[in-house]
Protein backbone atom coordinates (compact mmCIF):
# COMPACT_ATOMS: atom_id res chain seq x y z
CA UNK A 1 0.00 0.00 0.00
CA UNK A 2 1.62 3.24 -0.78
CA UNK A 3 1.75 5.52 1.86
CA UNK A 4 1.12 8.85 -0.20
CA UNK A 5 -2.53 8.45 0.52
CA UNK A 6 -1.80 9.44 4.07
CA UNK A 7 -0.68 13.22 3.23
CA UNK A 8 -3.23 13.85 0.16
CA UNK A 9 -5.35 17.39 0.99
CA UNK A 10 -8.56 16.78 1.73
CA UNK A 11 -11.55 18.00 -0.38
CA UNK A 12 -13.34 20.70 1.43
CA UNK A 13 -16.64 23.40 -0.03
CA UNK A 14 -13.95 26.06 0.12
CA UNK A 15 -11.33 24.06 -2.26
CA UNK A 16 -13.91 21.82 -4.56
CA UNK A 17 -13.73 23.28 -7.55
CA UNK A 18 -17.14 25.36 -8.62
CA UNK A 19 -19.25 23.87 -11.48
CA UNK A 20 -19.67 25.66 -15.00
CA UNK A 21 -22.86 27.85 -15.47
CA UNK A 22 -25.34 25.42 -16.45
CA UNK A 23 -28.83 26.46 -17.87
CA UNK A 24 -30.19 23.55 -17.05
CA UNK A 25 -29.22 23.73 -13.41
CA UNK A 26 -30.58 27.59 -13.12
CA UNK A 27 -33.45 26.19 -14.17
CA UNK A 28 -33.67 24.11 -11.31
CA UNK A 29 -32.94 26.28 -8.93
CA UNK A 30 -35.24 28.91 -10.19
CA UNK A 31 -38.21 26.64 -10.77
CA UNK A 32 -37.58 25.36 -6.65
CA UNK A 33 -37.44 29.26 -5.52
CA UNK A 34 -40.77 29.74 -7.32
CA UNK A 35 -42.56 26.15 -5.46
CA UNK A 36 -40.77 27.33 -2.15
CA UNK A 37 -42.38 30.93 -2.36
CA UNK A 38 -45.85 30.03 -4.04
CA UNK A 39 -46.65 27.57 -1.41
CA UNK A 40 -46.53 30.27 1.28
CA UNK A 41 -49.71 31.72 2.44
CA UNK A 42 -48.80 35.42 1.95
CA UNK A 43 -48.09 34.70 -1.96
CA UNK A 44 -51.88 34.63 -2.18
CA UNK A 45 -52.17 37.35 0.18
CA UNK A 46 -50.01 39.21 -2.14
CA UNK A 47 -52.42 38.36 -5.12
CA UNK A 48 -55.20 39.42 -3.18
CA UNK A 49 -53.47 42.62 -2.44
CA UNK A 50 -52.86 43.42 -6.03
CA UNK A 51 -56.37 42.78 -7.45
CA UNK A 52 -57.80 45.26 -4.92
CA UNK A 53 -54.76 47.31 -6.04
CA UNK A 54 -55.44 46.86 -9.87
CA UNK A 55 -59.19 48.05 -9.17
CA UNK A 56 -58.46 51.57 -7.35
CA UNK A 57 -55.79 52.15 -9.99
CA UNK A 58 -58.18 53.24 -12.74
CA UNK A 59 -60.33 55.61 -10.35
CA UNK A 60 -64.23 56.10 -12.39
CA UNK A 61 -64.73 60.00 -13.33
CA UNK A 62 -65.63 61.48 -10.20
CA UNK A 63 -63.77 59.92 -7.57
CA UNK A 64 -61.86 61.69 -4.63
CA UNK A 65 -58.62 60.91 -6.09
CA UNK A 66 -56.68 60.93 -9.20
CA UNK A 67 -53.69 58.63 -10.64
CA UNK A 68 -53.17 60.84 -13.24
CA UNK A 69 -54.43 63.91 -14.17
CA UNK A 70 -52.64 66.45 -16.37
CA UNK A 71 -53.19 70.39 -15.28
CA UNK A 72 -55.31 69.45 -12.45
CA UNK A 73 -58.07 68.84 -15.08
CA UNK A 74 -57.51 66.64 -17.90
CA UNK A 75 -56.86 62.86 -18.62
CA UNK A 76 -57.09 60.31 -20.97
CA UNK A 77 -60.62 58.52 -21.59
CA UNK A 78 -60.34 54.37 -20.34
CA UNK A 79 -59.52 52.87 -23.31
CA UNK A 80 -57.43 49.59 -23.82
CA UNK A 81 -54.08 51.24 -24.32
CA UNK A 82 -54.53 53.54 -21.80
CA UNK A 83 -55.72 51.49 -19.24
CA UNK A 84 -52.63 49.05 -20.13
CA UNK A 85 -50.40 52.03 -19.97
CA UNK A 86 -51.57 53.37 -16.76
CA UNK A 87 -52.32 50.14 -15.23
CA UNK A 88 -48.95 49.16 -16.66
CA UNK A 89 -46.79 52.49 -14.66
CA UNK A 90 -48.34 52.29 -11.15
CA UNK A 91 -47.22 48.58 -11.25
CA UNK A 92 -44.06 49.55 -11.89
CA UNK A 93 -43.83 52.12 -9.18
CA UNK A 94 -45.43 49.53 -7.21
CA UNK A 95 -42.28 47.19 -7.71
CA UNK A 96 -40.03 50.02 -6.57
CA UNK A 97 -41.69 51.48 -3.69
CA UNK A 98 -42.88 48.50 -2.27
CA UNK A 99 -42.40 44.94 -3.59
CA UNK A 100 -38.30 45.98 -3.13
CA UNK A 101 -39.29 45.19 0.67
CA UNK A 102 -41.35 42.17 -0.36
CA UNK A 103 -38.55 40.12 -2.18
CA UNK A 104 -35.77 41.43 -0.20
CA UNK A 105 -34.23 38.88 2.28
CA UNK A 106 -34.25 35.47 0.04
CA UNK A 107 -30.51 35.16 0.16
CA UNK A 108 -31.23 36.09 4.00
CA UNK A 109 -33.85 33.61 4.46
CA UNK A 110 -31.35 30.89 2.85
CA UNK A 111 -28.84 31.96 5.16
CA UNK A 112 -30.77 31.98 7.94
CA UNK A 113 -32.51 28.11 7.55
CA UNK A 114 -29.49 26.56 6.43
CA UNK A 115 -30.34 26.62 3.11
CA UNK A 116 -27.68 28.06 1.65
CA UNK A 117 -25.10 26.39 3.60
CA UNK A 118 -25.86 23.12 1.88
CA UNK A 119 -25.99 24.64 -1.14
CA UNK A 120 -22.55 26.57 -0.86
CA UNK A 121 -21.06 22.96 0.00
CA UNK A 122 -22.32 21.90 -3.54
CA UNK A 123 -20.49 22.56 -6.88
CA UNK A 124 -23.29 25.47 -7.64
CA UNK A 125 -21.63 28.24 -9.50
CA UNK A 126 -21.93 31.71 -7.79
CA UNK A 127 -24.21 33.62 -10.38
CA UNK A 128 -26.29 30.17 -11.04
CA UNK A 129 -27.23 30.86 -7.48
CA UNK A 130 -27.77 34.70 -7.62
CA UNK A 131 -29.45 34.76 -10.67
CA UNK A 132 -32.22 31.72 -9.36
CA UNK A 133 -32.59 34.00 -6.62
CA UNK A 134 -33.06 37.39 -9.14
CA UNK A 135 -35.45 35.60 -11.91
CA UNK A 136 -37.63 34.13 -8.35
CA UNK A 137 -38.22 37.65 -7.52
CA UNK A 138 -39.09 38.65 -10.86
CA UNK A 139 -41.29 35.15 -11.12
CA UNK A 140 -43.17 36.68 -8.20
CA UNK A 141 -43.45 40.19 -9.55
CA UNK A 142 -44.65 38.55 -12.93
CA UNK A 143 -47.47 36.83 -11.08
CA UNK A 144 -48.52 39.87 -9.41
CA UNK A 145 -48.66 41.72 -12.75
CA UNK A 146 -50.48 39.67 -14.68
CA UNK A 147 -53.19 39.86 -11.82
CA UNK A 148 -52.84 43.49 -12.33
CA UNK A 149 -53.23 43.06 -16.51
CA UNK A 150 -56.44 40.78 -15.79
CA UNK A 151 -58.30 43.02 -13.64
CA UNK A 152 -57.33 45.79 -16.14
CA UNK A 153 -58.66 44.32 -18.62
CA UNK A 154 -62.30 44.04 -16.72
CA UNK A 155 -62.07 47.45 -15.33
CA UNK A 156 -61.81 49.18 -18.80
CA UNK A 157 -65.57 47.04 -19.30
CA UNK A 158 -67.16 48.03 -15.58
CA UNK A 159 -66.18 51.77 -16.25
CA UNK A 160 -67.14 51.82 -19.86
CA UNK A 161 -65.88 54.90 -21.31
CA UNK A 162 -64.32 52.79 -24.07
CA UNK A 163 -65.21 49.27 -24.10
CA UNK A 164 -63.26 48.17 -27.28
CA UNK A 165 -60.51 44.93 -26.84
CA UNK A 166 -57.53 45.15 -27.33
CA UNK A 167 -55.28 42.62 -25.94
CA UNK A 168 -52.21 43.51 -27.38
CA UNK A 169 -52.65 47.16 -26.74
CA UNK A 170 -53.41 46.67 -22.94
CA UNK A 171 -51.04 44.06 -22.51
CA UNK A 172 -47.95 45.96 -24.93
CA UNK A 173 -46.78 48.16 -21.93
CA UNK A 174 -46.12 45.42 -19.32
CA UNK A 175 -43.42 44.52 -21.19
CA UNK A 176 -42.02 47.64 -21.98
CA UNK A 177 -42.66 49.96 -18.56
CA UNK A 178 -43.21 46.94 -16.00
CA UNK A 179 -40.69 44.78 -17.37
CA UNK A 180 -37.58 46.85 -16.63
CA UNK A 181 -38.49 47.72 -13.83
CA UNK A 182 -39.33 44.22 -11.93
CA UNK A 183 -36.02 43.02 -13.66
CA UNK A 184 -34.12 45.93 -11.78
CA UNK A 185 -36.09 45.60 -8.99
CA UNK A 186 -35.29 41.74 -8.28
CA UNK A 187 -31.79 42.60 -9.15
CA UNK A 188 -31.35 45.08 -6.38
CA UNK A 189 -33.22 43.31 -4.03
CA UNK A 190 -30.66 40.31 -4.08
CA UNK A 191 -27.67 43.02 -4.32
CA UNK A 192 -28.37 44.10 -1.22
CA UNK A 193 -29.33 41.49 0.43
CA UNK A 194 -25.21 40.57 -0.51
CA UNK A 195 -23.77 43.46 0.88
CA UNK A 196 -23.82 42.86 4.39
CA UNK A 197 -24.09 46.39 5.97
CA UNK A 198 -27.63 46.64 3.03
CA UNK A 199 -29.08 43.53 4.39
CA UNK A 200 -31.01 44.90 7.40
CA UNK A 201 -32.79 48.23 8.36
CA UNK A 202 -30.17 50.71 6.71
CA UNK A 203 -30.36 49.07 3.59
CA UNK A 204 -34.17 49.57 3.81
CA UNK A 205 -33.92 53.15 4.24
CA UNK A 206 -31.18 53.23 1.96
CA UNK A 207 -33.44 52.35 -1.07
CA UNK A 208 -35.80 54.92 -0.59
CA UNK A 209 -33.92 57.60 -0.61
CA UNK A 210 -31.70 56.41 -3.71
CA UNK A 211 -35.09 55.47 -5.58
CA UNK A 212 -36.29 58.88 -4.55
CA UNK A 213 -33.24 60.30 -5.99
CA UNK A 214 -33.29 58.49 -9.29
CA UNK A 215 -37.37 59.63 -10.36
CA UNK A 216 -36.49 62.89 -9.27
CA UNK A 217 -33.49 63.39 -11.82
CA UNK A 218 -35.52 61.41 -14.34
CA UNK A 219 -37.88 64.16 -15.77
CA UNK A 220 -41.10 62.57 -16.36
CA UNK A 221 -42.83 66.08 -17.60
CA UNK A 222 -39.63 66.99 -19.07
CA UNK A 223 -39.39 67.64 -22.74
CA UNK A 224 -35.42 68.93 -22.34
CA UNK A 225 -34.07 65.46 -20.79
CA UNK A 226 -33.58 61.84 -22.17
CA UNK A 227 -36.03 59.91 -22.24
CA UNK A 228 -33.65 56.90 -21.47
CA UNK A 229 -33.07 58.74 -17.79
CA UNK A 230 -36.79 58.46 -16.84
CA UNK A 231 -36.56 55.12 -14.62
CA UNK A 232 -40.49 55.01 -14.64
CA UNK A 233 -40.60 55.20 -18.71
CA UNK A 234 -43.70 57.74 -18.37
CA UNK A 235 -41.27 60.21 -20.18
CA UNK A 236 -41.77 58.28 -23.44
CA UNK A 237 -45.39 58.78 -23.83
CA UNK A 238 -46.34 61.98 -21.81
CA UNK A 239 -45.26 64.10 -24.85
CA UNK A 240 -47.46 61.97 -27.02
CA UNK A 241 -50.35 62.51 -24.63
CA UNK A 242 -50.16 66.20 -23.61
CA UNK A 243 -50.03 66.32 -28.02
CA UNK A 244 -53.39 64.79 -27.74
CA UNK A 245 -55.39 66.84 -24.77
CA UNK A 246 -54.20 70.04 -26.77
CA UNK A 247 -55.12 68.38 -29.82
CA UNK A 248 -58.57 67.74 -28.44
CA UNK A 249 -58.95 70.58 -26.19
CA UNK A 250 -56.89 73.37 -27.03
CA UNK A 251 -57.74 75.73 -24.14
CA UNK A 252 -55.84 73.76 -22.59
CA UNK A 253 -52.26 75.27 -24.22
CA UNK A 254 -53.20 78.25 -22.01
CA UNK A 255 -52.74 76.64 -18.66
CA UNK A 256 -49.66 75.81 -17.07
CA UNK A 257 -47.96 72.57 -17.81
CA UNK A 258 -48.33 70.40 -14.41
CA UNK A 259 -48.32 66.11 -14.42
CA UNK A 260 -49.49 64.29 -11.76
CA UNK A 261 -48.89 60.51 -11.36
CA UNK A 262 -49.69 57.86 -8.25
CA UNK A 263 -52.44 58.03 -5.23
CA UNK A 264 -53.29 61.67 -5.35
CA UNK A 265 -56.13 62.50 -3.01
CA UNK A 266 -56.14 66.39 -2.68
CA UNK A 267 -59.37 67.90 -1.50
CA UNK A 268 -60.02 69.67 -4.69
CA UNK A 269 -61.17 66.85 -6.26
CA UNK A 270 -63.47 65.76 -4.42
CA UNK A 271 -66.98 65.71 -6.83
CA UNK A 272 -65.03 67.37 -9.51
CA UNK A 273 -65.02 65.28 -12.76
CA UNK A 274 -62.00 65.46 -14.91
CA UNK A 275 -62.25 66.16 -18.74
CA UNK A 276 -61.27 63.21 -20.34
CA UNK A 277 -59.75 62.99 -24.28
CA UNK A 278 -59.11 59.95 -26.57
CA UNK A 279 -55.66 58.77 -26.96
CA UNK A 280 -54.61 55.61 -29.06
CA UNK A 281 -51.81 54.52 -27.64
CA UNK A 282 -48.25 54.52 -28.64
CA UNK A 283 -46.41 53.33 -31.47
CA UNK A 284 -43.29 51.37 -30.28
CA UNK A 285 -40.52 51.35 -32.16
CA UNK A 286 -36.64 50.82 -31.70
CA UNK A 287 -35.81 54.17 -30.72
CA UNK A 288 -38.38 54.47 -27.95
CA UNK A 289 -37.64 50.58 -26.68
CA UNK A 290 -34.50 51.26 -26.66
CA UNK A 291 -34.67 54.08 -24.34
CA UNK A 292 -35.51 50.97 -21.80
CA UNK A 293 -32.31 49.21 -22.47
CA UNK A 294 -30.27 51.05 -20.09
CA UNK A 295 -32.35 50.12 -16.91
CA UNK A 296 -32.22 46.14 -18.25
CA UNK A 297 -28.62 45.85 -18.66
CA UNK A 298 -28.29 48.02 -15.03
CA UNK A 299 -30.09 45.35 -13.94
CA UNK A 300 -27.58 42.48 -15.11
CA UNK A 301 -24.92 44.37 -14.22
CA UNK A 302 -26.36 44.27 -10.90
CA UNK A 303 -26.54 40.53 -10.50
CA UNK A 304 -23.06 40.59 -11.68
CA UNK A 305 -21.61 42.86 -9.14
CA UNK A 306 -23.67 41.14 -6.16
CA UNK A 307 -20.83 37.88 -6.54
CA UNK A 308 -18.26 41.08 -5.35
CA UNK A 309 -19.82 40.76 -1.53
CA UNK A 310 -21.58 37.27 -1.51
CA UNK A 311 -19.74 35.44 0.83
CA UNK A 312 -21.04 32.11 -0.16
CA UNK A 313 -22.79 32.01 3.17
CA UNK A 314 -19.39 31.77 4.75
CA UNK A 315 -20.29 32.75 8.15
CA UNK A 316 -16.23 32.89 9.80
CA UNK A 317 -15.65 36.03 8.60
CA UNK A 318 -18.39 37.93 10.18
CA UNK A 319 -18.17 36.03 13.35
CA UNK A 320 -14.64 37.58 13.47
CA UNK A 321 -15.68 41.19 12.32
CA UNK A 322 -18.67 41.29 14.93
CA UNK A 323 -16.99 41.04 17.60
CA UNK A 324 -15.15 44.27 17.15
CA UNK A 325 -17.86 46.60 16.19
CA UNK A 326 -20.74 44.99 18.64
CA UNK A 327 -20.03 47.11 21.25
CA UNK A 328 -18.16 50.72 22.01
CA UNK A 329 -16.42 49.13 25.24
CA UNK A 330 -15.40 45.84 24.38
CA UNK A 331 -12.33 45.77 26.86
CA UNK A 332 -14.96 46.20 29.91
CA UNK A 333 -17.10 43.92 28.53
CA UNK A 334 -14.30 41.45 28.33
CA UNK A 335 -13.33 42.14 31.95
CA UNK A 336 -16.92 41.45 33.06
CA UNK A 337 -16.88 38.24 31.67
CA UNK A 338 -13.62 37.12 32.59
CA UNK A 339 -14.67 38.01 36.21
CA UNK A 340 -17.78 36.28 36.14
CA UNK A 341 -16.16 32.94 34.96
CA UNK A 342 -13.38 33.77 37.49
CA UNK A 343 -16.15 34.10 40.11
CA UNK A 344 -16.47 31.08 43.06
CA UNK A 345 -19.05 29.39 44.68
CA UNK A 346 -18.32 31.03 47.67
CA UNK A 347 -18.85 34.63 46.07
CA UNK A 348 -22.38 34.21 45.06
CA UNK A 349 -25.28 35.86 47.57
CA UNK A 350 -28.87 35.32 46.89
CA UNK A 351 -31.03 37.47 44.76
CA UNK A 352 -33.74 38.87 46.24
CA UNK A 353 -36.81 37.72 44.72
CA UNK A 354 -38.56 41.42 43.94
CA UNK A 355 -39.50 42.85 40.78
CA UNK A 356 -38.46 46.49 39.96
CA UNK A 357 -39.50 47.82 36.75
CA UNK A 358 -36.98 50.73 37.21
CA UNK A 359 -34.64 47.80 36.38
CA UNK A 360 -36.36 45.99 33.51
CA UNK A 361 -36.74 49.57 32.18
CA UNK A 362 -33.01 49.95 32.06
CA UNK A 363 -32.22 46.29 31.09
CA UNK A 364 -34.05 46.60 27.87
CA UNK A 365 -33.09 50.61 27.07
CA UNK A 366 -28.78 48.63 27.11
CA UNK A 367 -30.29 46.10 24.35
CA UNK A 368 -32.03 48.84 22.41
CA UNK A 369 -28.68 51.14 22.42
CA UNK A 370 -26.20 48.07 22.17
CA UNK A 371 -24.56 48.02 19.25
CA UNK A 372 -25.16 51.07 17.60
CA UNK A 373 -23.14 52.72 15.54
CA UNK A 374 -20.95 55.81 17.49
CA UNK A 375 -22.11 58.04 14.31
CA UNK A 376 -25.33 56.77 15.39
CA UNK A 377 -24.91 59.05 18.63
CA UNK A 378 -23.07 61.66 16.96
CA UNK A 379 -26.05 62.24 15.00
CA UNK A 380 -28.18 61.94 17.92
CA UNK A 381 -26.43 64.49 19.53
CA UNK A 382 -26.38 66.82 16.56
CA UNK A 383 -30.19 66.70 16.68
CA UNK A 384 -30.15 67.70 20.49
CA UNK A 385 -28.23 70.76 19.81
CA UNK A 386 -30.41 71.97 16.58
CA UNK A 387 -32.95 71.74 18.86
CA UNK A 388 -31.60 73.96 21.28
CA UNK A 389 -29.81 76.06 19.02
CA UNK A 390 -32.36 76.76 15.96
CA UNK A 391 -35.64 79.34 15.87
CA UNK A 392 -38.61 77.29 17.54
CA UNK A 393 -40.41 77.20 14.24
CA UNK A 394 -37.14 75.45 12.25
CA UNK A 395 -37.67 72.72 15.42
CA UNK A 396 -40.98 72.22 14.87
CA UNK A 397 -41.23 72.10 10.99
CA UNK A 398 -37.41 70.68 10.26
CA UNK A 399 -35.66 69.54 13.12
CA UNK A 400 -38.17 67.58 15.49
CA UNK A 401 -39.25 65.58 12.68
CA UNK A 402 -36.00 64.33 11.51
CA UNK A 403 -35.49 63.68 15.49
CA UNK A 404 -38.63 61.22 14.91
CA UNK A 405 -36.66 59.03 12.47
CA UNK A 406 -33.15 58.82 13.59
CA UNK A 407 -33.90 56.05 15.82
CA UNK A 408 -36.42 54.35 13.53
CA UNK A 409 -33.88 50.86 13.52
CA UNK A 410 -33.64 51.21 17.57
CA UNK A 411 -37.66 51.09 17.74
CA UNK A 412 -37.65 47.96 15.03
CA UNK A 413 -36.06 45.80 17.63
CA UNK A 414 -38.82 45.39 19.53
CA UNK A 415 -40.71 42.51 19.79
CA UNK A 416 -39.10 40.14 17.87
CA UNK A 417 -35.51 40.57 19.16
CA UNK A 418 -36.66 37.25 21.36
CA UNK A 419 -36.87 34.83 18.34
CA UNK A 420 -34.17 36.42 15.96
CA UNK A 421 -31.82 35.54 18.80
CA UNK A 422 -33.69 32.33 20.05
CA UNK A 423 -34.05 33.55 23.55
CA UNK A 424 -37.91 33.13 24.14
CA UNK A 425 -37.70 29.72 25.73
CA UNK A 426 -35.45 31.49 28.61
CA UNK A 427 -37.19 34.54 29.28
CA UNK A 428 -41.14 33.41 28.63
CA UNK A 429 -39.91 30.93 31.16
CA UNK A 430 -39.99 33.40 33.92
CA UNK A 431 -42.67 34.16 36.08
CA UNK A 432 -45.16 36.37 34.22
CA UNK A 433 -43.23 37.04 31.46
CA UNK A 434 -45.28 39.35 29.78
CA UNK A 435 -46.74 41.57 32.24
CA UNK A 436 -43.30 42.03 33.40
CA UNK A 437 -41.23 42.26 30.27
CA UNK A 438 -43.15 43.76 27.58
CA UNK A 439 -44.26 47.26 29.47
CA UNK A 440 -40.44 47.42 30.49
CA UNK A 441 -40.00 46.80 26.22
CA UNK A 442 -42.38 49.98 25.88
CA UNK A 443 -41.27 52.34 27.99
CA UNK A 444 -37.65 51.77 26.97
CA UNK A 445 -38.87 52.68 23.36
CA UNK A 446 -40.65 55.79 25.18
CA UNK A 447 -38.12 56.89 26.80
CA UNK A 448 -35.75 56.94 23.37
CA UNK A 449 -37.75 59.01 21.31
CA UNK A 450 -38.25 61.32 24.62
CA UNK A 451 -34.60 61.75 24.72
CA UNK A 452 -34.34 62.49 20.77
CA UNK A 453 -36.82 65.41 21.66
CA UNK A 454 -35.80 66.66 24.88
CA UNK A 455 -34.53 69.71 23.90
CA UNK A 456 -37.35 71.01 22.23
CA UNK A 457 -39.74 69.81 24.37
CA UNK A 458 -38.40 72.39 27.16
CA UNK A 459 -38.24 74.80 24.72
CA UNK A 460 -41.90 74.52 24.05
CA UNK A 461 -42.98 73.93 27.23
CA UNK A 462 -41.48 77.79 28.20
CA UNK A 463 -43.03 79.05 24.97
CA UNK A 464 -46.11 77.86 26.45
CA UNK A 465 -47.10 75.45 23.26
CA UNK A 466 -48.39 72.54 25.33
CA UNK A 467 -50.52 70.85 22.23
CA UNK A 468 -46.83 70.53 20.58
CA UNK A 469 -45.37 68.94 23.83
CA UNK A 470 -48.78 66.46 23.79
CA UNK A 471 -48.25 65.70 20.48
CA UNK A 472 -44.80 64.88 21.56
CA UNK A 473 -45.94 62.71 24.23
CA UNK A 474 -48.25 60.45 22.60
CA UNK A 475 -45.93 59.85 19.44
CA UNK A 476 -43.51 58.60 22.66
CA UNK A 477 -46.33 56.02 23.28
CA UNK A 478 -47.33 55.60 19.95
CA UNK A 479 -44.42 55.04 18.18
CA UNK A 480 -43.46 51.89 20.44
CA UNK A 481 -46.43 50.78 20.30
CA UNK A 482 -46.62 50.30 17.05
CA UNK A 483 -43.31 48.85 16.42
CA UNK A 484 -44.14 46.32 19.40
CA UNK A 485 -47.11 45.05 17.94
CA UNK A 486 -45.47 45.09 14.03
CA UNK A 487 -42.50 42.88 15.63
CA UNK A 488 -44.43 40.16 17.73
CA UNK A 489 -46.74 39.40 15.32
CA UNK A 490 -44.21 39.39 12.34
CA UNK A 491 -40.95 38.34 13.69
CA UNK A 492 -39.26 40.67 11.42
CA UNK A 493 -37.95 44.27 11.65
CA UNK A 494 -39.04 44.85 7.91
CA UNK A 495 -42.50 46.14 8.50
CA UNK A 496 -42.09 48.21 10.88
CA UNK A 497 -39.45 49.91 9.45
CA UNK A 498 -40.97 50.20 5.85
CA UNK A 499 -44.29 51.12 7.61
CA UNK A 500 -42.40 53.96 9.47
CA UNK A 501 -40.43 55.32 6.80
CA UNK A 502 -43.94 55.89 4.85
CA UNK A 503 -45.28 57.28 7.52
CA UNK A 504 -42.71 59.87 8.40
CA UNK A 505 -42.39 60.88 4.73
CA UNK A 506 -46.12 61.43 4.31
CA UNK A 507 -46.84 62.66 7.55
CA UNK A 508 -43.90 64.74 9.63
CA UNK A 509 -42.32 65.57 6.57
CA UNK A 510 -45.26 66.91 4.20
CA UNK A 511 -47.12 67.55 7.33
CA UNK A 512 -50.37 65.79 6.45
CA UNK A 513 -52.32 65.85 10.07
CA UNK A 514 -53.64 62.56 9.53
CA UNK A 515 -50.59 60.82 9.18
CA UNK A 516 -48.10 63.63 11.11
CA UNK A 517 -48.03 60.84 14.49
CA UNK A 518 -45.46 63.31 16.17
CA UNK A 519 -47.97 66.03 16.55
CA UNK A 520 -45.87 68.94 16.88
CA UNK A 521 -46.50 70.65 12.78
CA UNK A 522 -50.04 69.66 11.79
CA UNK A 523 -53.57 71.02 14.08
CA UNK A 524 -55.31 68.16 15.27
CA UNK A 525 -59.07 67.51 15.53
CA UNK A 526 -60.43 66.36 18.74
CA UNK A 527 -61.39 63.53 16.48
CA UNK A 528 -57.84 62.95 15.44
CA UNK A 529 -56.34 63.06 18.90
CA UNK A 530 -58.58 60.70 20.28
CA UNK A 531 -57.97 58.28 17.29
CA UNK A 532 -54.38 58.15 18.36
CA UNK A 533 -55.20 57.55 21.96
CA UNK A 534 -57.18 54.76 21.24
CA UNK A 535 -54.81 53.54 18.21
CA UNK A 536 -51.94 53.80 20.66
CA UNK A 537 -53.78 51.67 23.64
CA UNK A 538 -54.85 49.26 21.02
CA UNK A 539 -51.64 48.13 19.42
CA UNK A 540 -50.52 47.49 22.92
CA UNK A 541 -53.52 45.15 23.04
CA UNK A 542 -52.56 43.59 20.16
CA UNK A 543 -48.89 43.04 21.08
CA UNK A 544 -49.75 41.81 24.16
CA UNK A 545 -52.08 39.68 23.04
CA UNK A 546 -49.65 38.17 20.67
CA UNK A 547 -47.13 37.56 23.09
CA UNK A 548 -49.07 36.03 25.51
CA UNK A 549 -49.58 33.50 22.53
CA UNK A 550 -45.72 33.14 22.66
CA UNK A 551 -45.51 32.59 25.74
CA UNK A 552 -47.71 29.97 26.07
CA UNK A 553 -46.46 27.77 23.92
Amino acid sequence: MSTNVLFAPAVTAASRPRARFDATRLARLVWADVLERTRRPGYLVSLLVMVWLAQHMLPENGAGYRTFVMDDVYRPAYGAAWVGTLTALLTGMWFLFVGFYLVKGSVERDRRTGVGQVLAATRMHTLAYLWARVLGNLTVFASQAAVVAAVALVQQQLLGEDRRVDVAATLTPFVTLTLPLALLTAASAVFFDCVRWLRGGLGNIAWFFLLGFALAGGGMDDMRVPAWRDMSGARIFVGDVRAAMIAQHPDAASRPPSLSMGVNMSPRYRGQKAVTFAWSGLRWNAAEAGTRLPWLVLAALMVFASAIPFDRFDAAPRALGGARTRSWWPDRRTRSVAAAVGASAGTLTLAKRKFGITGVVRAELALLLRGQSPWWYVGLLGFLIAELAAPLTGVRQVVLPLASFWPALVWSQLGHRELRHDTGAVLFSCPRPVSRLLPGAWAAGAVVMLLAGAPALLRLGIAGEWLAVAGWLTCAAFVPSLALALGVWTGSAKFFEVLYLFAWYVGPMHHLPEVDYTGVNAARTPLLWAVYGALTALLFVVAWWGRRRQARR
